[in-house]
């Protein structure tokens, strides 16, 4: 795996002004250098397995697997392997399964990328220690590694990190499955399967290095609100330590943003902690995150992203299914939980990942499945009419604020207060009604605090989805005009139609869907359906 991070690689300027643009005199220069990563790894594996019959009707399959990576000193591989089958009756009619075992994952080399690209970059840049170059830049020349004095004016990139945790274990997953299918009749016959699958060490992400809180507070609102920052330039640089102009810096639990006053002759700025309008951007926000980052482990940092194998899930499910006659019918009950979407999701709470776990993305608790092949009538004959009809139910959602970060622990996963029952949070069709009154329950939290939604509180819409298939074979052998050409040559026309009753079908998909006070039109509402009618023709030759 190869990667090379492209932000500032060849330099990027700045200029106050066109006439300075013109003239060559840059304001900031800022340029990275080994902002990259190549990183190999050797898969090895081996397995060995047998089936032993020791009596009619039963069959026990058994076996072990060892598998290997050379990018994680990883050592807890082997996998073993167990699966039974048994005729209960004797008679050929019905068979009774059982499966388990326990699985691996492969490394993801992409992830690893990222985290150390992190830990190697250096950066040059001209408001900092790379000032003395500013004059002897030539705008579009970048500088090289190989140039005088480049290596010492380079700082490591220290506002963010990532490391792995110290032995970071490949995430496992120990599946069980047991079924029982039986003939019906000559041409039928019914099965009932449950499967339960649960993933341990999945990989998720902690900040290790934010703020910690004081003795005596409850929250960072708390502390934010009892004290007074001084803002006045320092003498010798004449740069203030916060942002903005204000002498003095207050915070106080008002719905406005900020507050300007004078007191015995300096300016005061009061910002306000529960106003809707602060953002990551905001000098309120700022300001708050530079007042408590003398509470890290590592002040000079912001985060130190550790990649841990800390993540759980289970899926279990109970499917009966019926077929015969070129058709089949199922259902499955199920349930999916885990507590994180991919393998770099963040606790709201730093290091509580049980306060995450929750109904997952992908769970559905039913789910209908009609298949069938048949052919036509007699006047249509040759042609066969093939289709799958899923029904599917709601699946949850997640509800964020913008990936505002007003909890104060450097991730925007941040989600809003509700007040109510959570449950009731429903997806809502377009134009059903303006929105406000469900939104008015939705509040952002105070800046310090942590919102009191759960993960993945919303219900989406259910879905269904309607494929067809029309196709027929023709045996050109027969049609005596391609003489020798022919023999062996088939050909399967098909036509194909998907959604063919162009039915609009609202999906959440993959967006996100947060929570914006004073916007509430279009609040819960899907901003994407499943796609439209799609025709295709097609034909394959075989011979």
């Amino acid at each position: 795996s190869r990667v090379t991070e492209l932000t500032d690689r060849s330099g990027t300027w700045r200029f106050d002004s066109v006439a300075d643009f013109l003239a060559n005199r840059p304001a900031r220069f800022v340029q990275r250098f080994g902002a990259g990563s190549r990183i190999g790894n050797r898969y090895r594996s081996l397995f060995w397995q047998d089936d032993w019959r020791p009596g009619a009707g039963l069959t026990i399959g058994y076996g072990i697997r060892w598998e290997t990576e050379s990018v994680l000193e990883d050592r807890h591989n082997f996998g073993p392997r167990l699966a039974l089958a048994l005729d209960p009756g004797g008679r050929g009619k019905s068979v009774l399964r059982f499966g388990g075992g326990l699985f691996y994952n492969r490394a993801m080399l992409r992830t690893i990328d990222d985290y150390q690209i992190t830990t190697q970059s250096r950066v040059l840049d001209t408001d900092g220690a790379g000032q003395s170059f500013l004059e002897r830049l030539a705008f579009p020349r970048a500088l090289s590694l190989r140039d005088p004095g480049v290596i010492e004016a380079t700082t490591v990139e220290s506002l963010f990190r990532r490391q792995l945790e110290p032995g970071l274990r490949l995430p496992e997953s120990l599946q069980l499955a047991i079924g029982y299918e039986r003939e019906i009749g000559q041409r039928a016959k019914v099965e009932f399967n449950y499967v339960d699958h649960r993933g341990t060490h999945l990989w998720r992400e902690s900040n290790l290095n934010l703020p910690r809180l004081p003795v005596g507070y409850g929250d960072w609102a708390g502390y934010l609100l009892g004290l007074e920052l001084s803002n006045r330039p320092d003498p010798l640089t004449g740069r203030r330590p916060y942002a903005g102009a204000a002498d003095l810096i207050r915070f106080s639990a008002s719905t406005q943003a900020s507050e300007t006053r004078r007191e015995n002759g300096a300016t005061v700025v009061i910002y306000g902690l529960n106003s809707p309008s602060t953002s990551n951007s905001t000098n309120g926000l700022r300001t708050a995150r530079a007042a408590i980052s003398k509470f890290r482990q590592r002040p000079e940092l912001t985060q130190v992203e550790e990649l841990q194998a800390r993540g759980l899930s289970r899926y279990h499910g109970l499917t009966i299914g019926v077929s015969g006659l070129g058709m089949r019918l199922s259902y499955t009950l199920s349930r999916t939980i885990d507590d994180g979407v991919v393998n770099t999701s963040s606790p709201l709470v730093a290091g509580d990942f049980a306060r995450e776990r929750a109904a997952s993305l992908l769970d559905a608790r039913h789910r209908l499945v009609l298949s069938w092949t048949s052919r036509l009538p007699r006047r249509l004959r040759d042609w066969s009419l093939a289709g799958i009809l899923q029904v599917t139910s709601a699946r949850p959602f997640n509800i964020g604020i913008g990936g505002n970060d007003r909890n104060l622990d450097d991730v925007g996963n941040d989600r809003p207060n509700y007040s109510g029952d959570p449950g009731g949070i429903v997806w809502r069709r377009p134009g059903a009604d303006d929105g406000s009154r469900i939104s008015e329950r939705f509040s952002l939290p105070t800046l310090g605090t942590v919102g009191n939604l759960p993960r993945n509180a919303g219900r989406g819409p259910a879905t269904h989805t309607l494929n067809l298939r029309l196709s027929r074979t023709i045996r050109l052998g027969r049609l005596g005009r391609l003489g020798r050409l022919g023999e062996g040559l088939t050909a399967l026309v098909m036509a194909e139609a998907f959604n063919p009753f162009n039915t609009t079908v609202f999906s959440f998909g993959a967006e996100f869907v947060d929570f914006t006070p004073g916007r509430t039109e279009n609040f819960l509402v899907p901003r994407r359906s499943i796609k439209p009618r799609t025709m295709r023709l097609g034909l394959r030759l075989t011979f």
